[in-house]
């Protein structure tokens, strides 16, 4: 297990929404620049959405296609990066930089050059079967076989791999953990995994996901959230490698939960699991600086099984 320590001062919350604004800022506007750059990696972004049944309704979703997609022959990793609580199809891209993060690293030769979905069952699916809708079940069973059968990406576990953050934190890591035949490695950035109930001020005491003759379940969440998984995870012969990461302000309590999913995993494959607590809160400024290491670690980690 390795620590970065924070060597910032701590910023106030005007101050972190001016870094906020001003990086985002510089990212648009580095992103224009480039653009007109020769030799600038020419990546598209479309959307598109999946048929699903288990919603009933289409499952949108964001996808980027690196350069030179169009022209090559081979398949493509395959990376579903998840978004939080309250967010869309669109947040990685607009909020998270995600899109300047994959051209960089592609570019410099730090991941392979990969497609990365970004799909929402809606702004608080929490990407799971809850009591209201079949979230889990959208994505497993509708998602992938559309985007493996619409666009050129592996079809291997060995190419397949998801991230998320916050809620999408809380979806990567269960969705693994129940499905780890079908991911090579996992990015798991300030999960909201709180054990054994969350906060109340968290956003899942009010979704209908986990609420039950109109309040919340305690039970509901407890089955659904990821110490209800470990069992048959650790009985079962697959192992999905893991990046977990937190920001050490976070007001919600998720450095100690992550830390504590950090033990937990490391009892079960202790060279295949990764945790960073990092200096931050909550928020944007957190997730995108964890992005590039998470991409990272998981496209390692899927290159050494494969």
């Amino acid at each position: 297990m390795a620590f970065t320590f924070p060597t910032r001062r701590p910023l106030g919350a005007q101050d972190r929404r001016w870094a906020q604004a001003h990086l985002l800022g510089l990212l648009t506007l580095g992103a224009a620049l480039g653009a007109a750059l020769p030799g600038h990696a020419a990546s598209t972004v479309l959307a598109d959405q999946a048929p699903s049944a288990a919603l009933g309704r289409p499952l949108p979703f964001t996808v980027y296609l690196p350069d030179g997609y169009e022209k090559a022959q081979q398949p493509y990793p395959v990376v579903y990066l998840l978004h939080g609580a309250g967010g869309d199809e669109n947040e990685w891209r607009t909020k998270g930089g995600a899109v300047e993060t994959l051209d960089g690293l592609i570019k410099r030769g730090l991941i392979r050059p990969s497609v990365v979905v970004m799909p929402t069952a809606g702004p608080a699916s929490w990407w799971a079967d809850g009591a209201a809708e079949k979230a889990g079940t959208a994505i497993m069973n509708e998602l992938l076989p559309y985007v493996e059968a619409r666009y050129r990406v592996q079809k291997e576990r060995s190419g397949r791999a998801i991230g998320g953050l916050s809620m999408g934190g809380y979806g990567a890591l269960n969705l693994s953990l129940r499905h780890p035949q079908k991911f090579c490695g996992a990015a798991v950035i300030s999960p909201a995994i709180y054990d054994p109930l969350p906060p109340e001020t968290s956003a899942a005491r009010r979704t209908p996901q986990f609420v039950r003759n109109g309040q919340f379940d305690p039970d509901t969440w407890k089955a659904l959230n990821y110490p209800a998984a470990l069992d048959a995870y650790r009985a079962g012969a697959a192992r999905v490698p893991m990046w977990i990461v937190s920001g050490d302000h976070d007001y919600l309590g998720i450095a100690p939960v992550s830390a504590n999913l950090f033990w937990r995993l490391h009892q079960i494959q202790p060279r295949q699991v990764e945790l960073r607590v990092i200096d931050g809160d909550h928020e944007w400024l957190v997730f995108r600086d964890a992005l590039p290491d998470a991409l990272q670690y998981v496209d390692q980690a899927c290159r050494k099984g494969s």
